[in-house]
């Protein structure tokens, strides 16, 4: 089957496309894609703290052809955090419904696929956790921006579940903010300091222990809204933590 292109965003409808030009622009996509995927194997194999001369490498290509497709570091490092955020989200979204799936499987099978990917990729995810302490460069606090998307997304996620009590939209920020904290720490400890660390307990220990701390959040921020979780039911059957309503 031949994939015809799409018109970029730019192109007006009914315009006449340029056909070399959507080509070249194909292209571009397509080589910047496969730059992203040889970093992100650089990254795994040697580290966060690799250099741009080494994802050329991993690459088969040259730093200046880098450069061409990303403007610096911060731009390619904010590019693999997009590529990392897109195949968790992509882990995730088919594995739940939020209408039939009670919170606490939601919060295990997004927790579950999150450690798979780490487990996985533990020096990608390290980057995350760079950024978190110390002098973190503006190319890894790109990258976990684009980490705290996941959490904000599954927010929003919660949020339009339910919308019909119109909840305070900044509470639930914050707590998507306080479960990507969370996480980020818990993931840190479990790595442990070193690329060459053993795991700190048992992959499905962790995965238990992290579903409990994110469902604390959960069933907290309900509470401080009014709000009585059941952790075994859908997120839309809370109900007003009031006893008329028991």
């Amino acid at each position: 089957m031949v994939r015809i292109p799409r018109p970029h965003p730019s192109v007006k409808p009914g315009a006449k496309v340029d056909a070399r030009s959507e080509r070249w622009r194909e292209h571009r996509k397509k080589v910047r894609a496969e730059i992203v995927e040889a970093a992100f194997r650089a990254i795994d194999r040697l580290g966060p703290e690799l250099s741009v001369r080494e994802i050329a490498e991993e690459a088969g290509t040259a730093k200046p052809k880098i450069y061409r497709h990303f403007h610096d570091k911060s731009d390619l490092f904010e590019a693999i955090g997009e590529h990392l955020r897109d195949m968790l989200w992509g882990a995730i979204f088919p594995s739940i419904n939020l209408a039939t799936d009670s919170a606490r499987e939601v919060i295990h099978r997004s927790v579950e696929e999150y450690v798979t990917l780490v487990d996985k990729h533990p020096n990608v995810l390290r980057v995350f956790i760079q950024a978190r302490s110390g002098s973190p460069t503006e190319a890894t606090l790109r990258t976990l921006n684009e980490g705290r998307e996941i959490t904000l997304a599954m927010a929003d996620m919660f949020d339009n579940e339910l919308h019909d009590m119109k909840l305070d939209h900044a509470a639930v920020e914050l707590a998507a903010h306080a479960a990507f904290g969370s996480a980020a720490s818990a993931t840190e400890w479990w790595l442990g300091p070193d690329s060459d660390s053993p795991r700190r307990m048992p992959r499905e220990q962790f995965v238990e222990h992290l579903t409990t701390i994110m469902m604390g959040v959960i069933v907290g921020t309900a509470e401080a809204l009014g709000l009585r979780v059941n952790p075994d039911k859908p997120i839309h059957d809370v109900l007003p933590s009031n006893p008329a309503a028991s």
